[in-house]
């Protein structure tokens, strides 16, 4: 079996495949795509690490140009119409920003992924590369919409057998698979979010080499490094008594390459410094950023705040489970923006230097997600809570009513079947409005009396999702002859299976005649 591993991320995208040989994950590089970074002498690990940059250009006649060509040739900074970046983030967000249209041509951010992904299992097959399983990581706080989106790729692109697994456990199965029975902490700070696991491994049996991972704890922030070029930018615009309007599309694009080059300066100098000319206004931008200040807005935007939280809600479901702050042996940061001093710092105040390692920061997702081949079973527990949305005509707001709370393993099975009744006389079928809900931190924006763009802290709400993509409810019955008010009708029977798909049976309760039978409604998160 060949299998390779595409861990799609906002800033950059790794590729990884598990040679059939040794067995061990190797990244893929590709001349046209991929961009080389040399860590050196870093606290990772060193070497070469390719990795494609999550870019896009449409060219004049519609040519879709992707990776590092987009960035080195900066060619998003003279036509940012035609430049998508961090579109992955857009793909599971609730606000879709409006499409754009190029030549006649429409690119929203679902067309603009498809074709970057395109592109990479184009490269793929031509390396003579001819996998049988796919592996994609996706963050922990994924919805169904985002899975679903991506099953739909893997049809369009005839990909072969196609698994998901999240971020944070595939670095910690990476890591861990080698030391049956550790328990892992893996943070994993990229553009778009931060998403926390902890995880146990333990053997089957001692002549079987393949493992059990347990998923014991999750969460996630939804903010990353794009939001702290974002900050940076605006920061310096203020003090210039300026906005992002005023300076243009091309100024905000060519000042957002600079924050990222002086973000990533800082992980090694403690000042760094860069300059700009705007060639259509002949205005200057020097930026000067020191360490110290760039951790002054981290705590001012709340960001560190949210990283405090995250680690201590962490903690506290590991207790849960009987897993206390000793007993975790590694706390391993994944993703450029581990790379921080202050994210370093903040995990190193919790847990001691000795405990923190920064193990393959681009790599650790896809290699660890290979890893998926090699043990016996993931066992994992539900991320978001699964409800039924109840609209009250008389107060005109949604109530809730639960099914499976969040942090459930499965398979599982509701204790209690729901029954039902119609709501109008001669309703012929049963319709629910079935979703997910979870809680979300975000970083957001706003815009003052003046129109300036400015991002307000991380706050965290809670949001619902339908699991139906194109309809607002799940149809469980047709009632023959038409029901009648206050008369139940059917019984329905809620359960998860181990492939994580929501079923239900249901029983006509006048007949008691099973009118479904652990039918499907949709794969959980």
């Amino acid at each position: 079996m060949t299998a390779i591993a595409i861990d799609f991320g906002t800033s950059n995208t790794v590729v990884s495949i598990l040679e059939p040989d040794t067995q061990t994950p190797k990244t893929l590089r590709f001349p046209s795509l991929s961009r080389v970074f040399n860590l050196g002498d870093t606290i990772a690990t060193g070497g070469d690490i390719a990795v494609i940059p999550s870019l896009v250009y449409v060219a004049t006649g519609r040519e879709i140009i992707v990776g590092e060509r987009v960035r080195s040739q900066r060619l998003g900074l003279s036509q940012p119409q035609r430049f998508f970046r961090a579109f992955k983030r857009d793909l599971a967000a609730d606000f879709q920003i409006p499409p754009r249209t190029i030549e006649e041509k429409v690119f929203d951010s679902h067309a603009v992924a498809i074709e970057f992904l395109t592109q990479i299992w184009q490269e793929i097959l031509a390396a003579n590369i001819e996998p049988s399983l796919v592996i994609f990581t996706v963050p922990v706080g994924t919805f169904e919409r985002y899975l679903d989106w991506f099953k739909d790729v893997a049809t369009e692109l005839k990909l072969p057998t196609v698994k998901f697994v999240d971020e944070s456990t595939a670095a910690a199965l990476g890591y861990a698979v080698q030391r049956p029975g550790s328990i892992v902490l893996v943070a994993d700070f990229g553009g778009g979010t931060l998403d926390l696991s902890l995880v146990r491994t333990s053997p089957l049996g001692t002549d079987d080499v393949k493992l059990q991972a347990e998923v014991l704890a999750k969460t996630d922030v939804y903010v990353g490094g794009e939001d702290i070029d974002r900050w940076i930018i605006e920061d310096y615009l203020v003090k210039l008594n300026s906005d992002r309007e005023t300076i243009g599309e091309v100024g905000w694009q060519n000042l957002l390459a600079i924050a990222e080059r002086l973000k990533i300066r800082l992980t090694k100098d403690t000042d760094a410094r860069e300059s700009w000319l705007d060639e259509d206004t002949f205005m200057s931008y020097d930026l000067t950023l020191a360490r110290s200040q760039l951790e002054d807005l981290l705590e001012q935007r709340q960001l560190l705040e949210q990283f405090r939280d995250a680690i201590d809600e962490i903690l506290t479901l590991g207790l849960r489970k009987g897993v206390q702050k000793p007993d975790i042996e590694q706390i391993l940061l994944v993703g450029g923006s581990c790379q921080i001093q202050a994210i370093q710092h903040l995990f190193t105040s919790y847990f001691g230097r000795q405990r923190v390692k920064l193990h393959k920061p681009f790599e650790a997702v896809a290699h660890g997600a290979l890893a998926l081949t090699q043990i016996a079973g993931l066992e994992d527990y539900l991320r978001h809570g699964y409800c039924i949305r109840l609209w009250e005509p008389y107060t005109r707001t949604y109530n809730y009513f639960p099914l499976f709370e969040a942090g459930i393993k499965y398979p599982c099975k509701r204790d209690e079947p729901l029954t039902l009744q119609v709501a109008l006389e001669g309703q012929t079928e049963l319709r629910l409005d079935i979703g997910e809900i979870a809680q979300i931190s975000t970083a957001e924006v706003t815009y003052d009396a003046q129109g300036r763009m400015n991002s307000v802290p991380v706050n965290k709400q809670s949001q619902y999702r339908s699991l139906e993509r194109d309809r607002n409810s799940v149809c469980l019955a047709r009632l023959e002859p038409p029901g009648e008010l206050g008369i139940d009708l059917i019984a329905v029977e809620f359960a998860v299976t181990e492939h994580r798909i929501l079923v239900v049976t249901v029983t006509d309760l006048l007949t008691n005649r099973v009118l479904v039978e652990r039918g499907s409604i949709a794969k959980l998160n």
